[in-house]
């Protein structure tokens, strides 16, 4: 019998086209689950439900160049000279995927240009300080192995505040704890582990995860 009014319910809304709304209301009164996937169509996608996990970097290098080659193409019509500094990977608003960002270095404007607000800053240090980001040495399948080595969930989230950056760490430019190498390139993630939020460093040539020392 409960399942005979579960039926009508549902067919009521299809006839009187109630809004999705009212539909998602009919159903948590029935007992029925509304749509665990709002952005995506599956969980098996990256940010499906709009948030970042360690196990979607693993299929992050599948977009990469077409996604960073879209953002080249933004900052030069900035500036011709634009270079890239740093790499941001975060999620697209409302959809699954990836979404890819940089900021670019122009020596000619002696400013930086990001790709994701179109904000320029000025810039003053020295440009020759400034290093240029290498994609070619970069794998994000390789990050995910390493933070499964170090211990950490796939499931685990990446903050969407801190999200993934990468960018060269210079005795100039430093970026990352005191006892990460210089003149190395690092993959920052700010993941979220039973209710805390953990810093992370992965050096992309070695693997190795590096955090701040209490």
């Amino acid at each position: 019998m409960i399942a005979f009014w579960r039926a009508l319910l549902v067919l009521l809304v299809v006839l009187t086209g109630a809004a999705p709304g009212a539909a998602r209301a009919m159903q948590e009164e029935t007992g029925g689950t509304p749509s665990a996937n709002p952005v995506g169509t599956s969980p098996a996608e990256p940010c499906f439900d709009g948030l970042l996990r360690i196990r979607d970097l693993e299929r992050a290098d599948e977009t990469l160049f077409q996604g960073m080659a879209d953002a080249e193409r933004q900052a030069r019509a900035w500036q011709s000279d634009a270079r890239l500094y740093r790499l941001r990977l975060g999620c697209p608003l409302l959809e699954s995927g990836y979404q890819w960002n940089g900021t670019f270095f122009s020596e000619t404007a002696q400013a930086f240009y990001r790709t994701d607000t179109g904000e320029i800053q000025a810039a003053e240090d020295d440009p020759e300080s400034i290093p240029t980001l290498d994609l070619s040495v970069l794998s994000f399948r390789q990050v995910y192995r390493s933070l499964l080595r170090a211990g950490f969930n796939g499931d685990l989230t990446i903050t969407a505040s801190g999200g993934v950056t990468v960018r060269e760490s210079t005795d100039a430019q430093p970026f990352g704890p005191q006892n990460a190498p210089r003149n190395t390139i690092y993959v920052h993630l700010a993941i979220e582990d039973r209710n805390e939020i953990k810093d992370i460093w992965v050096d992309v040539a070695t693997g190795t995860v590096y955090r701040y020392e209490m």
